[in-house]
């Protein structure tokens, strides 16, 4: 993958592999820094093994950066997983070449090399269908065609059984820049842990609607580039002028971030309210935010940089938050930026020059940030950072935003759906001394019960021939009756003083005046650490 050429040569101790990096598109207009992404096969090893000594000529970047490989033992046909090479394939970088040794193991028939940890076209695909179809996904498609024709899908994630009243929205975009592969990899781990089921993740899909762009620039991944489109575009510099430019995937991007927040006049429901930017960066240790300055005299014609003090306050408070979550970013350090003043050439000059500023809006002013990944160390400043590491990252952003929107944690119910006939379910957590949870229920007299628990929340109709809805697929069902005073008597034994809990209970009801079943409203129980 942009390679100008590639050669190997027999030394007498092995191989010499010789890699001229290209320019993306082979476009040798554009700027020699963008020349930062490399990735190719080498094949036919003798059965015994061999060691290569690999030269990546022609590069844009000087930073050392330890290589990443995986292996094949059946002719290229089959891979193992991407990790790092030992550390005693690090580079030596002089000048544009970057020269390492690669010690093939003896049964490996094909190797490949990247400079980092790639994410194609097909990961995104695979992601894609992996997660089609899950309860959580409202859905996946596509915003628009990129020059190319490939779909820019957008991933929406919420739990639909919640109302969307009231809901905060937050809007994720990754690789703008193809070859900054931390993006897509902190993507995925976001759209995992929302998935999850943890407790505090199913908190959050009833609290939030989260949108997420894994790949906002595909041709650039599919062709290999580090930094462009097809055309040779940088997408990042086109907000700019949003609204002026033609570049398909921009126009993809700013349409469906337009449909979400409205006009400063009219908002649209639920109006997006924190806005990341996933890219990643050489020469920097750790991950970290561009924080933008505070201008207290911002003025779009006269004093056009940074923000305004409330949006520079909110864009703190997600740092805040999202360092207490993640080892990994707290390592870094924030960079302060003017938002590229005075041409403004990031997605959140647009958020925040068309709406945050606007004495007319009246959504919350929208907190849009750069979030960078890096290429070097983990979170232990001493191992090469793995896939892994930056996936991890993608998790801490869901538990940040938890935090960011300051969704309560600790113990609570809440009810969910209706049920039919007389009966109502409540409940609380007992705080001394066990903790548990007790539930109360409305009926006008003892009866036979069954308290159903389950995970999920669903309207499906229960056999036979009630009428009543099941609200959860039941997991667990004990038995028991409602007492004269309407509290039910059998045994719920789920201690809850350490770990999050999350499920859904059902008290199903033999009503002697009623046909068959009745059944009362869902009842959500949670702790959330």
């Amino acid at each position: 993958m942009r390679l100008r050429s590639a050669t190997v040569t027999p030394t007498s101790g092995g191989f010499s592999v010789r890699a001229v990096m290209e320019d993306d598109n082979a476009d040798g207009s554009l700027p020699n820094s963008y020349r930062r992404w490399w990735h190719f096969e080498v094949g036919n090893f003798p059965a015994a093994g061999t060691t290569l000594d690999v030269r990546v000529e022609n590069a844009g970047y000087g930073d050392v950066i330890l290589p990443v490989w995986r292996l094949s033992a059946n002719g290229g046909t089959s891979y193992d997983g991407w990790r790092r090479l030992p550390t005693s394939s690090l580079p030596m970088v002089a000048g544009s070449t970057h020269r390492f040794p690669v010690v093939v193991p003896a049964g490996t028939t094909h190797l490949q090399l990247a400079k980092f940890f790639p994410y194609p076209v097909s990961e995104k695909d695979d992601l894609l269908t992996r997660i089609g179809g899950h309860r959580l996904v409202r859905s996946i498609h596509s915003i628009g065609s990129s020059s190319q024709g490939r779909p820019i899908e957008l991933v929406t994630l919420t739990d639909s059984s919640v109302p969307d009243a009231g809901k905060h929205r937050v809007w994720v975009h990754a690789a703008v820049h193809p070859a900054e592969t931390t993006a897509p990899l902190m993507a995925e781990g976001l759209i995992d842990y929302l998935l999850g089921g943890s407790s505090r993740a199913e908190q959050l899909m009833d609290e939030l609607i989260v949108e997420i762009v894994p790949l906002a620039n595909p041709d650039g991944t599919a062709l290999g580039n580090y930094r462009t489109t097809a055309n040779s575009v940088n997408l990042e510099e086109q907000w700019a002028a949003p609204y002026s430019s033609t570049v398909p995937e921009v126009a993809a991007l700013r349409t469906a971030i337009e449909q979400r927040m409205g006009t400063p006049a009219q908002p649209a429901p639920q109006p997006i309210e924190v806005l990341l930017n996933l890219h990643s960066s050489h020469n920097v240790s750790y991950p970290f935010h561009f924080r933008h300055v505070s201008n207290p005299s911002f003025d779009l014609v006269t004093s056009r940089s940074g923000v305004i003090p409330a949006v520079h306050q909110l864009e703190q408070d997600w740092i805040d938050a999202l360092v207490l979550e993640s080892p990994f970013v707290a390592r870094g350090t924030t960079q302060n930026s003017t938002v590229g003043a005075p041409i403004r050439p990031f997605v959140e000059s647009m958020m925040h020059d068309r709406w945050s500023i606007d004495p007319r809006w009246t959504g919350q002013p929208v907190m849009a940030i750069t979030l960078e990944g890096t290429y070097g160390r983990g979170p232990d400043g001493v191992n090469w950072a793995t896939r892994q590491d930056h996936i991890d990252v993608g998790a801490a952003i869901g538990r940040a935003l938890g935090r960011f929107f300051q969704l309560p944690t600790g113990s609570f119910t809440r009810p969910f759906g209706t049920g039919c006939g007389a009966a109502v379910l409540s409940g609380g957590f007992q705080t001394n001394p066990e903790r548990f949870p007790l539930l109360g229920v409305q009926l006008p007299g003892a009866q036979p019960a069954v308290l159903v628990l389950g995970l999920d929340r669903i309207t499906s109709p229960l056999p036979g021939l009630s009428p009543c809805p099941l609200r959860t697929t039941p997991v667990i069902a004990l038995g028991g009756s409602t007492q004269t005073f309407g509290i039910w008597n059998g045994v719920l034994p789920v201690p809850v003083g350490t770990g999050d809990l999350g499920v859904n209970a059902q008290l199903l009801v033999l009503d002697p005046n009623a046909t068959g079943l009745t059944a009362t409203n869902g009842l959500e129980l949670r702790v959330v650490r």
